[in-house]
């Protein structure tokens, strides 16, 4: 087999440099897992035995993917290459070598969970409680710890731990180090802190293991953080024979250790380092990539790259300009309807990318509207979220005091100290006088000590039902939902955590005051009950699914982040807006900046055949609407390689954005500068009976389907159903989360043009 075959120049060159330090710059899309395998192939065709080759990745399935990809071109030899995770590595090193360190061959490696359940028994023994002072977060700040620099050089971690917390942060962290070394424990950031200091301190072990390898490939270099750094250092020093491969372009998770100056800084930590860049680009068209390039050279600190497009000019880049989040996502579901009716493509070919989790929601309301399956990557679907079911769950008890369910999940959420014994006993006296638990409450029937924490509660259900009674006469139903969130503390337990996933969290729940925001668009005297009822049955519904091919035939949605080493035909990169990506939290310093359009190249550079990239001209935020200035990054592209539309949605009610901006669509059209508008694409969608009509058919409806038309008490729908004829001609209408369905003869309804 001619391993050179159907490589490129500077891919050959990269193969074939074997000794000696050497870095290859693999720009998106150009072909680095082909450089990777084939050059284990060819130190192997050359006579380097392959035990011999150590390769790292940092996920388990592009291991496993790796090392199939070597033996389909090593053939059975290729078994023998030591390829695994960093974290692997580690614990091979240290069940084989570990005691020379004092560590026990057979020591526990303790997941999130278990580093949890420490921390919880030490809070209990400091006489913390565990509910409110949250393990997830002490758990994290001792991670962030333990794979700093500074922590790795041997500076005194109790020099470095925090001191802005409430208990003794100092105390935690010395019982967790011992309670682990009692339970013969090492936690993930432990595998590769104690595999950096075996290798330092115990030179006849890293002697050993350089004669072992000899060879040395680590794959997405620019992810490495500092501890990964050394071991592939150390073991390297030997014989110099290293291979780093990465795009510093790509370099977006410094939030979870990362650090770029590994990759930056390689020829200077490697003397004679020879550095090649895999010039040519395979998975984007011409006009994708450089956009992506214009914008990825307003970064400072990178390496330069000249990447050329092997496909042709391709489409242009469209950049589409909402009045609102609404007419964002409409643009969106529009837009894959549209593609997928002329140019025959798949669900699967859809990819939409949002900054933060949260964004997702108004896409899967369009996506479960249109009925078109969708999957989320990296999370759950919005209405599943954790923080959303309980409040949700709030709103069920409070609608209904019968519901021990939801009483169940929300009792002790945020922490109250109601733990599982109190619930039991809460239970047990409900079952046996033969009274709902809420009477118990109520009625403080519990005997014995009750935890305060039930009076806390009780007190904070009734005064949320004396906010109940207000609504919709005195306060609006998105209010209620606000006071729902603030008086049960849930909003402030997440601001004291104050972690990566709290922030999130509080995302979500914003996301879900916007939700009902919109639903009052349509409802303007929705009650709890009715919403409750309408997103009990809107949820329920699930995506059609025919057959096993279809379960895979999905749009996907995923974060930026998430999308990393994925690829599709067409993407749109949504919220690209300044706050929203780049992320508010992310513009304080250049560094951080840069991340964020490193990111946003990242989105651009999966697109395959088409990008469509989003904003919106007003987003609602927790503390009302927004208007929102286009991102930094759309400026950035020059207008030359931009198709620029304006998509105007009536829905969330008017816009002020029509008086201030003159080249605005009409509603529910996107216009594009320099071309015709461009309407929503009509379709038929039913069954074959032909109870569903468009404007074609004999039904006599003056209607069509998806037509927007608007009804004196329920404002703004689109109508999706079309069914019967003559006086029974019945027409189904969508008003944002409810459908209701209106004999046409007698239902006044005006068309919106």
């Amino acid at each position: 087999m001619d391993l050179l075959e159907n490589l490129n120049k500077t891919q050959r060159e990269a193969v074939l440099h074997t000794e000696g330090p050497l870095l290859i710059l693999a720009g998106a899309g150009s072909g680095k897992t082909r450089v990777i395998t084939h050059r284990i192939a060819h130190l192997i065709e050359k006579g380097v035995k392959p035990y011999n080759i150590f390769a790292v990745t940092f996920t388990n399935k592009a291991a496993e993917e790796m090392k199939k990809r070597v033996m389909s071109i090593a053939g059975p030899s290729g078994n023998s290459v030591f390829v695994r995770t960093f974290h692997s590595a580690a614990v091979y090193i240290l069940r084989r070598f570990g005691e020379a360190g004092g560590i026990p061959k057979n020591f526990t490696i303790y997941d999130t969970r278990d580093q949890e359940d420490v921390i919880k028994r030490i809070l209990v023994e400091m006489r913390l409680d565990p509910k409110k002072v949250k393990p997830s977060m002490i758990a994290s700040r001792i991670s962030e710890i333990k794979d700093s620099e500074s922590y790795l050089d041997g500076s005194d971690p109790l020099l470095m731990l925090p001191d802005y917390f409430s208990f003794d942060f100092k105390e935690v962290f010395r019982k967790y180090h011992e309670k682990m070394s009692e339970n013969n424990a090492l936690d993930f950031s432990d595998l590769l802190v104690k595999t950096v200091g075996l290798l330092r301190n115990s030179p006849h072990v890293l002697s050993e293991l350089q004669l072992m390898w000899k060879y040395f490939m680590v794959d997405e270099y620019q992810d490495t953080n500092y501890s990964q750094y050394l071991i592939a250092r150390y073991l390297a020093s030997a014989s110099r024979n290293i291979c780093v491969v990465g795009d510093d372009d790509q370099s977006i998770y410094s939030w979870r250790g990362a650090d770029i100056r590994n990759i930056l800084n390689f020829e200077k930590d490697y003397e004679n380092a020879r550095s090649i860049t895999l010039d040519r680009n395979y998975r984007s068209t011409k006009q994708i990539l450089e956009a992506a390039s214009v914008v990825i050279r307003n970064n400072e600190n990178r390496k330069e790259k000249n990447v050329q497009a092997s496909r042709g000019d391709g489409e242009a880049v469209v950049w589409c300009s909402a009045n609102n989040e609404y007419g964002e996502g409409e643009f969106v579901i529009n837009t894959i309807q549209s593609l997928k009716s002329r140019e025959a493509l798949s669900n699967r070919d859809f990819a939409i990318f949002y900054r933060t989790n949260a964004q997702s929601r108004i896409f899967e309301d369009f996506l479960r509207r249109e009925k078109i399956p969708y999957r989320i990557v990296g999370g759950l679907k919005f209405y599943d979220r954790k923080e959303v079911k309980d409040i949700l769950a709030y709103l069920k008890f409070l609608v209904n005091r019968n519901d021990s369910v939801s009483l169940y999940r929300i009792i002790n959420v945020p922490a109250r100290g109601i733990g599982r014994a109190s619930q039991e006993k809460l239970m047990e006296t409900a079952s046996s006088g033969g009274f709902s638990e809420w009477r118990v409450i109520d009625d403080e029937l519990m005997t014995g000590k009750v935890p305060r924490g039930i009076d806390e509660f009780r007190s904070i259900i009734k005064n949320l039902s004396a906010d109940m009674a207000r609504v919709p006469a005195e306060i609006l139903l998105s209010s209620f939902v606000k006071l729902v969130i603030d008086r049960s503390t849930y909003r402030e337990s997440l601001l004291e955590e104050n972690t990566l996933e709290s922030r999130s969290r509080l995302d979500n729940l914003d996301e879900l005051v916007n939700s009902i925001i919109e639903y009052e668009q349509h409802e303007p005297q929705a009650t709890p009950e009715q919403f409750i009822q309408d997103i009990s049955l809107y949820t329920s519904e699930e995506n059609p699914v025919d057959d096993e091919q279809d379960r895979t035939n999905c749009v996907t949605l995923m974060t930026v982040h998430n999308a990393k080493g994925l690829e599709f035909p067409v993407v749109f990169l949504t919220g690209l807006e300044e706050d929203t990506f780049p992320h508010k939290l992310c513009i304080d310093t250049d560094e951080a900046v840069e991340e964020e359009r490193r990111l946003c190249y990242v989105g651009i550079t999966r697109a395959m055949d088409r990008i469509f990239i989003t904003s919106a001209e007003l987003r609602r935020s927790y503390m009302g609407p927004e208007y929102k200035r286009p991102s930094r990054f759309i400026e950035e592209i020059p207008t030359s390689l931009l198709e620029i539309k304006n998509y105007n949605s009536q829905s969330f009610g008017t816009s002020d954005s029509e008086s201030r901006r003159q080249s605005w669509g009409t509603a529910g059209q996107a216009q594009s500068a320099g071309t015709k508008p461009v309407s929503p694409v009509s379709y038929q969608k039913g069954n074959s009976s032909g109870e569903h009509h468009d404007k074609d058919d004999n039904s006599g409806s003056r209607f069509s389907l998806r037509e927007k038309v608007m009804h004196p008490k329920f404002g703004m729908g689109r109508v999706v159903k079309i069914e019967g004829s003559g006086d029974n001609l019945k027409l189904t209408i969508s008003f944002g989360l409810t459908n209701r369905v209106f004999l046409e003869k007698y239902t006044p309804l005006d068309k919106i043009n």
